[in-house]
């Protein structure tokens, strides 16, 4: 038993390892000599030119439950963005609100600076889920061009002219843009949001990225698919059905998101256990992005979203394997106290609700932790209790309460 258990640790030690460490790197190798150059766009400076008329219609789909806090921000954001506002429409979808965004939304549009954008309010009495307002809300669009955006995220004022810009090439299916926070983040948080970013470069410089960000992507509406009902990360689904298509799905730094909403240590935890149970199920339902057919796109998928929901099981794996080793080498008795003091003090400040102040135990911190929910979301879905309907981070939170 010796031999399988430590055949059992080395396998997920070089797992782990790849994931988090091997992959990064091999990206950087691999585009190092790939030309990541991104495509000029036009700068209008906000004044009518005729060269207007070449640029794609947009339309700007928000669904938004109960969202009366940033609505007006929101707004005010887009009446800012600088494109033709004859091609811009922005479609703001309120899917079962019981607050009062609807009627913020009117009184905001109504403001001087913003009563040119073409803004239709659609009222949702029933909360059919963000999927379903998706399906429907792009299915009736007549625009080129597509973009979806969060309320809560204000975006950079020259987003859509490099969205028109990237999309001038065909084989362009989708564009994402980088986010940030308004609210200062952990040591922690800093270090995996900026390792994202870098992920994303490097996989749109071999082709094409995997997943996007929610609070603003934008895509070609005659490449749209329906979305199945019961998906939870359709940012991850929707770019992937256009990927697979042959498409290209491209990140560039200069379109910005910036998220206003400031989510606590328990909010965070409980968004990442729904992501976690989202990344199994896009894990499984695209399997078929693993084929060779797919070059740098399925060694892309299976190194980042495919390895990742199951890094628990690896995670389990390595400390099941070395508490059976432990019982006969010192070496491996040394390993399992390690593994298990770093997940004793993880669920420490998990159970207090806060952060270690230390700035190295943060980044540590924040990593297990999202595993932990990770492993928490995988079983939540093997179990069946996820569902994809959608619903602020808030809300959920306080239904767990």
């Amino acid at each position: 038993m010796d031999w399988l258990a430590l055949t059992l640790f080395c396998l997920a030690i070089l797992v782990i390892i790849y994931h988090h460490i091997g992959y990064p790197l091999m990206l950087r190798i691999m585009s190092r000599e790939l030309a990541n150059t991104l495509p000029d766009f036009y700068h209008r400076h906000y004044k009518i030119t005729p060269l207007d008329h070449m640029l794609p219609s947009i339309n700007l789909v928000m669904p938004a439950h109960n969202e009366a806090d940033a609505i007006a921000d929101k707004i005010r954001n887009l009446a800012t963005l600088d494109y033709p506002a004859y091609k811009l429409k922005v479609t703001l979808v309120c899917d079962g609100c019981t607050d009062a965004t609807a009627q913020i939304a009117r009184e905001t549009h109504n403001e001087e600076q913003c009563c040119h954008l073409q803004l239709s309010i659609i009222e949702k009495t029933q909360n059919s889920g963000k999927v379903a307002i998706l399906n429907e809300a792009i299915s009736q669009s007549q625009s080129s061009v597509i973009a979806l955006s969060d309320v809560s995220s204000l975006l950079s004022v020259d987003s859509l002219l490099v969205v028109a810009a990237q999309l001038s090439h065909e084989q362009t299916g989708v564009v994402c843009g980088s986010y940030h926070f308004y609210h200062s983040l952990s040591a922690g948080e800093q270090a995996y949001w900026q390792y994202q970013r870098t992920i994303k470069a490097k996989e749109s410089a071999l082709g094409s990225t995997l997943g996007v960000h929610g609070a603003f992507y934008a895509f070609r509406r005659n490449l749209f698919k329906l979305i199945p009902p019961d998906t939870i990360n359709d940012d991850f689904t929707l770019p992937v059905q256009i990927v697979m298509n042959g498409y290209q799905c491209l990140y560039d730094s200069r379109i910005i998101a910036l998220e206003l909403e400031q989510a606590g240590n328990e909010m965070d935890f409980q968004r990442r256990k729904r992501i976690a149970a989202g990344n199994v199920q896009q894990a499984t339902r695209h399997l078929g992005l693993l084929h060779p057919r797919y070059g740098k796109i399925a060694f892309n998928f299976f190194s980042g979203k495919f390895l990742r929901p199951f890094m628990p099981l690896f995670l389990l794996m390595a400390l099941l394997s070395s508490a059976w080793l432990a019982t006969q080498y010192t070496f491996f008795q040394l390993t399992l106290v390690g593994q298990l003091g770093i997940y004793a003090i993880t669920l420490f400040y998990l159970l207090r609700r806060s952060q270690p102040e230390h700035r190295h135990l943060r980044v540590l911190f924040y990593l297990v932790s999202g595993h932990i929910a990770m492993g928490i979301g995988l079983c939540k879905y093997l179990c069946g209790q996820h569902k994809g309907q959608w619903k602020r981070v808030n809300q959920q939170i306080h239904e767990n309460q």
